[in-house]
C-alpha cells in the first residue's frame, strides 16, 4: 500500500512538475480540492532525505523518493503546507520560491521569515544563513514589517553588506537573486533601527553597514551617534561595545558629542573596560560640571588596567580643586593605596593638588568598603 507522501508524489507527478523546467512550474495547475487534501497531508510532515551507504566507505543523504526536491518544495508550498514547514523544506532561496511564497500572503510570508532566519541555517556566527535572501526580498517586494528578529537581521546585515561592497561575497550569496542595491538603501534606515533595537551584535557586518551609511549620506552623522550611544547601554557583550566605540570614531566622534551625553555615559564608566575608558573618561573628567565629577569619577574607579588608572588620575590633575574636595578623600585614597608605585605617586600629586591631608594608615577599613 502506498505511503502518504508516494501519494502525494503520485499527484505531483500527474501533474506535470517532474517534467517542466524549473522556471516554469508556477504555470502549472496544482489539481483538484481532493487531490491538494491529500498532498496536503502527504506533504506536511515527514523527511525528504535519508542516510545510505554510498559505497564501501562512504554515507550520505539520498532522496526517499526519486523526484527534484527542489520542485517538490514549491509544489508543497503551493498546495498549501505550513511556514514553518515551507521553510524546512526549501533548500534555497530562488525566484521562483519568493513568488510561492508570496502568493500566499503577507501573515504566511512573515511566518515564514521567522522560521527561516535560524542560526542553526548559518554556517557561523554572522555568515548569511541558507534562506536569508530570499527572506529580506519578501519584506523589501511585499513591503512587510521589519522583523523583530536578531536572526534576520544578520541575515541582512550580511547581504547588505555585500551588495553595497562594504564586505567580501558571501557562501550562500546569489548574485542573480540579491536584492538591489536601490532596495537595500530604501529601507536602510529602518533596518538600522530595528537592528540596535533588538540589540544585534556589532561584531558582525552590522557595524561596517551603519558606517557605510553614514559615509554616503545615507544615515546622517546625529541619527548614527543617537543609534550607536543607544547600543552601547542596551549591549551585553564586552567585545559589541568595543566594536560601537569602534563605529563611533569611524562616524566622527568628538569631545562635544561625549560632554553633551555624559549622564548617559556615566553607567558605562562603570563597567571598567578598557575600551569606553580610554575614550570617555578623559572627557569627562576634564569638563564634567562639580555636581557630576563625583559621579564621573566614582564610576571610574572599576578601572583594572594600569595604563587607565594613570590616566584617569592624569585627567583629574587637569582639573582645578573642587570646591567641595573633601567629598573626594576616599575615591584617591584608592589611588594611594594602589600596588604600584606609579599610580600611588600620581594620587599624592592628586592629593595635594587638591589641598587634601590624607594617611593610608588611617583609612584602611573605609577603603574596604568601596
Amino acid at each position: 500500500m502506498a505511503s502518504k507522501l508516494e501519494k502525494a508524489v503520485e499527484i505531483y507527478r500527474s501533474l506535470g512538475y517532474e517534467e517542466t523546467d524549473f522556471e516554469d512550474i508556477l504555470n502549472l495547475g496544482i489539481g483538484s480540492g481532493e487531490e491538494q487534501k491529500i498532498v496536503r497531508e502527504g506533504l506536511k510532515s515527514g523527511e525528504w532525505l535519508e542516510i545510505k551507504q554510498l559505497s564501501e566507505n562512504s554515507y550520505g543523504f539520498v532522496p526517499v523518493v526519486d523526484v527534484d526536491l527542489g520542485k517538490l518544495a514549491i509544489f508543497a508550498i503551493r498546495v498549501g503546507v505550513d511556514a514553518k514547514r515551507a521553510a524546512h523544506i526549501l533548500r534555497q532561496g530562488s525566484e521562483v520560491a519568493l513568488k510561492a511564497v508570496e502568493a500566499r500572503g503577507e501573515t504566511y510570508a512573515m511566518n515564514f521569515i521567522k522560521a527561516a532566519c535560524t542560526s542553526n541555517r548559518r554556517i557561523w556566527e554572522h555568515s548569511l544563513s541558507v534562506l536569508g535572501t530570499l527572506a529580506i526580498k519578501l519584506v523589501h517586494q511585499m513591503n512587510l514589517d521589519i522583523p523583530e528578529s536578531v536572526e534576520y537581521m544578520k541575515d541582512w546585515a550580511a547581504v547588505a553588506a555585500t551588495v553595497l561592497g562594504s564586505e567580501r561575497k558571501e557562501q550562500n550569496f546569489d548574485e542573480g537573486f540579491a536584492p538591489a542595491k536601490e532596495d537595500i538603501i530604501r529601507r536602510f534606515i529602518e533596518h538600522i533601527e530595528m537592528g540596535i533595537s533588538v540589540n544585534v551584535p556589532s561584531t558582525g557586518p552590522f557595524s561596517k553597514v551603519l558606517i557605510w551609511g553614514v559615509e554616503n549620506n545615507v544615515l546622517t552623522k546625529e541619527a548614527a551617534m543617537e543609534q550607536v550611544f543607544y547600543a552601547l547601554n542596551i549591549a551585553q557583550r564586552p567585545g559589541d561595545r568595543k566594536e560601537l566605540m569602534n563605529i563611533l570614531e569611524q562616524i566622527g566622534l568628538t569631545d562635544d558629542d561625549i560632554r553633551s551625553r555624559a549622564e548617559t555615559i556615566i553607567p558605562l564608566l562603570g563597567l571598567g573596560e578598557t575600551a569606553l575608558l580610554e575614550r570617555f573618561a578623559p572627557v569627562l573628567i576634564e569638563n564634567a560640571s562639580e555636581d557630576l565629577l563625583y559621579q564621573v569619577l566614582i564610576s571610574c574607579s572599576f578601572a583594572k588596567v594600569k595604563k587607565i588608572k594613570k590616566m584617569i588620575l592624569n585627567a583629574a590633575l587637569k582639573r582645578e580643586k573642587p570646591k567641595s574636595a573633601k567629598e573626594y578623600e576616599e575615591w584617591i585614597l584608592l589611588y594611594k593605596q594602589d600596588e604600584d608605585k606609579s599610580i600611588s605617586k600620581l594620587a599624592d600629586s592628586l592629593e595635594k593638588a587638591w589641598g587634601l591631608e590624607l594617611e593610608k594608615e588611617d583609612v584602611k577599613e573605609e577603603v574596604q568598603g568601596l
